[in-house]
């Protein structure tokens, strides 16, 4: 029985945060709604291409893993749509 895909919203923060799995790496944070703390995204986001310093607001499919490995997201996550991506304030431009 295959897991349900669901489409939901990302908020994408506009910097990465060092986050530890089985190795030390950087995390996309993302959060599901603005009133939301953002949190670490263990996996990436297929298809979404991310740039530091902005801000992104994404329509995504979301997909239960079964058995995913204990350091690694329980939900495959794909881009559909990038609803808005704003330069990030305060955000040094490179």
């Amino acid at each position: 029985e295959p897991a349900e895909a669901v489409t939901r919203t990302l908020f994408v923060a506009e910097a990465e945060a060092d986050c530890q799995g089985e190795v030390p790496q950087k995390c996309l944070q993302v959060r599901e709604s603005e009133a939301e703390p953002y949190r670490n995204l263990y996996s990436n986001i297929e298809g979404f291409d991310y740039e530091p310093s902005y801000v992104y607001e994404l329509r995504v499919e979301a997909t239960p893993v079964a058995n995913a490995p204990a350091d690694a997201s329980s939900v495959r996550y794909r881009l559909l749509e990038v609803v808005s991506k704003r330069k990030a304030p305060g955000a040094k431009s490179k």
